[in-house]
């Protein structure tokens, strides 16, 4: 309803010729921030200075949102915005590579008359277990970036169509140093515009004010496997609750650590933890039941995986980058790859997180730091090395046989 589109060029073509007032292009989260902004802008004229014909509110699916949000959202909000008339348009990725210009985003709906949330064909999980990685906390959250940035981008800049627009981010009032960094990104035409830090709105008055008009107690929009959702106590005790009532998704979370962890025993989804040890502490056997039947259904492979960290090239004793190169060697069932694991000789290790690696070199503290070993893990990692490995990996060991 109200024009299904899908591809970057079909779209922009689209967008020229639709809603040419566009001013306010809002970035809708899901979460408890957005949806009060919109809830508040739906309800209540005074609260806002433009008319809801130039709103243009943009959703981008990751493909790991809790389902009681889907279904808040699509309870709520979504009639809502019917009911106003309000443009809303779904995106996702297509693909795990995109462009600036829209490639490998898809435009999953694009209606005035929105009913459902539609599911991107391309998730955040997908492009995780096919590297065989988690989201990292430190540095950029390029997570965001990859599932919900790179989407936003390419559609707003189509709805857009290089007129000036307000770009409406959920940031309240204690995050202003979020709001900051975010007009880091300001442009002739691009202006970040953050009503709850303009109204004084932290998350508990925007939570009050959506339980007020909703009855309904707004869950923080996250993926279920969410690091940053686990980093403090009371963070790892709500995804606890949430997994109790949707033990699928914290099996999902256990699987997409297991996997990182097989090719990485340092990686896991709880700095200095563990989503296991969570769900073990937290007594949750169904999400424990629900990860063990997906071990059991799946194909099967043992990997070889050669990690090598350089010396810095700006400090002498200092450590440089770290590659990795990771290669299926044969497929099939869990017990076949356990034998075959047993005749890769190397040192049989069994790792604090339970899985068993044979080592022909264990990591060491001496630059160049390598690690070199095979374990079974689903199925589900492509094979892939940085560029510059295999010679980085060649020099490396050749100076171990030569000196």
């Amino acid at each position: 309803p109200g024009g299904f589109l899908s591809g970057g060029q079909a779209y922009v073509t689209f967008a020229l010729t639709h809603h040419c007032g566009t001013t306010v292009v809002m970035s809708y989260g899901m979460g408890v921030d957005s949806t009060a902004i919109l809830l508040r802008w739906l309800t209540d004229p005074s609260s806002r200075d433009f008319d809801l014909r130039d709103l243009v509110v943009i959703s981008a699916d990751t493909g790991g949102e809790f389902e009681q949000t889907i279904t808040d959202v699509q309870e709520v909000v979504l009639p809502a915005l019917r009911a106003a008339g309000v443009r809303f348009i779904q995106v996702g990725r297509s693909r795990r590579k995109t462009t600036a210009h829209g490639g490998g985003v898809a435009v999953l709906q694009d209606s005035t008359e929105p009913t459902r949330l539609y599911a991107a064909a391309y998730t955040l999980e997908d492009e995780m277990l096919s590297a065989g990685t988690l989201p990292q906390i430190g540095g950029v959250r390029t997570c965001s970036i990859h599932a919900k940035g790179n989407c936003l981008d390419p559609i707003i800049a189509a709805v857009t169509a290089g007129r000036r627009y307000r770009h409406v981010v959920g940031f309240e009032s204690e995050e202003r140093s979020r709001a900051l960094k975010d007009a880091l990104f300001n442009t002739d035409r691009r202006t970040g515009w953050y009503p709850l830090q303009d109204w004084g709105w932290d998350r508990a008055r925007c939570s009050d004010f959506i339980a007020a008009l909703t009855g309904r107690r707004w869950a923080k929009s996250a993926c279920g496997y969410c690091p940053f959702a686990m980093r403090t106590d009371v963070g790892r005790q709500n995804v606890a609750a949430r997994w109790r009532r949707e033990p699928q998704k914290g099996a999902r979370a256990l699987f997409l650590e297991h996997v990182a962890r097989s090719l990485n025993e340092r990686q896991t989804l709880i700095e200095g933890s563990s989503a296991a040890n969570l769900v073990t502490s937290a007594g949750l056997g169904d999400v424990q039941a629900r990860f063990g039947a997906m071990l059991d259904e799946c194909e099967y492979a043992v990997y070889e995986v050669r990690r090598l960290t350089r010396r810095s090239s700006a400090q002498t004793h200092g450590r440089g980058i770290t590659a990795r190169s990771v290669r299926a060697v044969v497929r099939g069932t869990r017990q076949q790859m356990r034998d075959e694991l047993a005749r890769c000789g190397g040192t049989r290790v069994i790792g604090g997180d339970g899985i068993v690696r044979h080592f022909l070199r264990e990591r060491g503290e001496q630059l160049p730091a390598l690690e070199h070993f095979f374990v079974v893990c689903p199925a589900v990692v492509e094979d892939k090395e940085r560029p510059g490995f295999r010679t980085w990996w060649q020099e490396a060991t050749s100076h171990d046989v030569l000196f």
